[in-house]
């Protein structure tokens, strides 16, 4: 299952109609997405977003009443979020923490590259091949930060799903170094099973619009 699969899964499970999706470069995930309503955010201009801008920006434009598509004063909620942009520590932290502000009731966000396969992948900079960046560290910040579920899916580099329900937090000052991630990495992670997520996942209710 790779990550577009998912997604699609996730949103006709809870009903969406509103997606976002930040960092969407060729729009390989993006274009895949059904849902009726989608917003892509990607600095890059050559990229497929539908907005060309970063998304500390982007978010900066919501706060201020505008949702990036040119509609004044009316910021959508968003029921499913995916976040794959720039895959640095503090920015994924940032990305997740806004998303979350314009999360509807009853919505998820979903992160990329959670679970990097190598000490190289996993490392700030970037290198040829498989890139992951720190996410895996902002994923343990997260796990700290937030009262939601979270759990990482084991397929397609690690699909971090942040839904409402009980946190199984961790440490809250819990900081590990490759070694230790690796020697334990499930229960850093919360890694699960493909199936196991889908089952969880099945059973999500729609979520709650104010706008239906």
């Amino acid at each position: 299952m790779v990550r577009w699969d998912l997604l699609n899964r996730i949103a006709n499970q809870i009903g969406a109609r509103w997606y976002l999706e930040i960092g969407v470069q060729a729009g390989h995930a993006f274009s895949r997405i059904d849902v009726e309503n989608k917003v892509g955010v990607d600095p890059d201009p050559r990229s497929a977003a539908t907005v060309h801008l970063p998304s500390d920006s982007y978010f900066d434009r919501l706060d201020s009443g505008r949702d990036g598509l040119g509609i004044e004063g009316s910021a959508p909620l968003f029921d499913l979020v995916f976040v794959d942009g720039l895959h640095h520590r503090e920015q994924v932290v940032r990305d997740v923490l806004n998303a979350q502000r314009y999360l509807a009731p009853g919505g998820v966000i979903v992160m990329h590259d959670c679970d990097p396969p190598t000490q190289a992948a996993g490392g700030r900079e970037m290198c040829p091949g498989v890139w992951c960046g720190d996410v895996w560290r902002g994923w343990i910040d997260l796990r700290q930060m937030l009262q939601r579920e979270m759990f990482v899916v084991d397929t397609d580099l690690g699909l971090g799903v942040i839904l409402e329900g009980t946190a199984d937090p961790i440490s809250p000052t819990a900081d590990p170094g490759w070694d230790e991630f690796v020697a334990d990495r499930a229960r850093w992670l919360n890694l699960i099973p493909v199936g196991d997520a889908l089952s969880r996942l099945d059973r999500l209710p729609s979520v709650e619009r104010c706008d239906v």
